[in-house]
């Protein structure tokens, strides 16, 4: 079996969402059954058998005050009850697509994102940081200004208190800190492992993302040393694009699935209702 448990309807920016709406208007609407029938269609030409639409909880009108932001408020402009709606529909048509979400680590926002979360049907909810504090750690208009070293420690910082939350069921893209190219010092090694033993400890899942091929670091989330290492530390896997358009669902899986075989992993973790299940991944990539 294969999944791919990390992806959106659209891109990200005002901007380019105005240019690619005649896609998604086409079917309906980002959140229509026609839209979301063109991301499982692309994920069956891949062979991927299951998909989670994961939104961007920044997209929502619920969640607009929670990060004092231009990017994030600009971003909040939709429903919630529409997306949850529009998947719900798609899975009556008897399309493969679970209800998911990404919620970004806000530590001031922990009561907001719980009460969120337990109203909300979610099959699988990834958590990510894309800010510390104010500092947005992967906005090509805006990159962060820190040395690697302060950046590292503030991010590591940031990924264990979201994964010690008990918020989340996958941390996505672990180490995106690096997506710029820059990598993790050797001044914060030690952290790194501190990172891995926390993770595991928390029972937690990260997820294995091809996107970081699609960055300018030109590797995968997270690289193929510290995916081994959270194998070895007993951390469980999902698989993942974080596709903002169809024709990146699936995308350099055969990438991802060899650096998974190469890590010591056999399985890959399935969600349903927030429930994780251990399945064996497609032996044929």
């Amino acid at each position: 079996m294969l999944t791919d448990y990390h992806m959106h309807t659209q891109p990200d920016g005002v901007g380019a969402r105005a240019d690619g709406a005649e896609r998604w208007d086409a079917h309906g609407g980002p959140w229509s059954v026609g839209w979301l029938a063109a991301y499982v269609a692309a994920a069956a030409a891949r062979g991927v058998d299951e998909i989670a639409m994961t939104e961007h909880v920044y997209r929502f009108r619920e969640a607009a005050d929670w990060h004092d932001d231009v990017f994030w408020r600009e971003e909040a402009t939709a429903s919630l009850d529409e997306y949850v709606g529009g998947v719900a529909a798609a899975r009556d048509e008897g399309l493969p697509v679970l209800l998911g979400i990404e919620m970004d680590w806000l530590p001031h926002r922990t009561d907001e994102i719980r009460a969120l979360l337990d109203r909300t049907p979610f099959d699988v909810v990834l958590g990510s940081v894309h800010w510390i504090g104010a500092t947005p750690v992967d906005n090509p208009n805006d990159p962060p200004r820190l040395d690697a070293h302060d950046l590292w420690e503030a991010y590591l910082d940031a990924v264990i208190a979201a994964a010690e939350s008990g918020l989340f069921d996958v941390l996505a893209h672990v180490d995106l800190a690096k997506i710029f190219g820059l990598r993790a010092p050797d001044s914060v090694a030690g952290r790194v492992d501190e990172l891995v033993e926390r993770v595991a400890a928390a029972g937690v899942a990260i997820e294995c993302s091809t996107a970081g091929l699609r960055k300018p670091v030109g590797e995968l989330y997270p690289d193929p040393d510290l995916l081994a290492r959270f194998q070895a530390a007993g951390v469980p896997v999902t698989l993942s694009s974080d596709a903002h358009r169809p024709e990146d669902v699936g995308r350099d899986y055969p990438t991802a699935v060899a650096a998974l075989r190469g890590a010591g992993y056999s399985t890959i973790t399935r969600f349903a209702e927030r429930a994780p299940e251990q399945v064996e991944f497609a032996p044929w990539m």
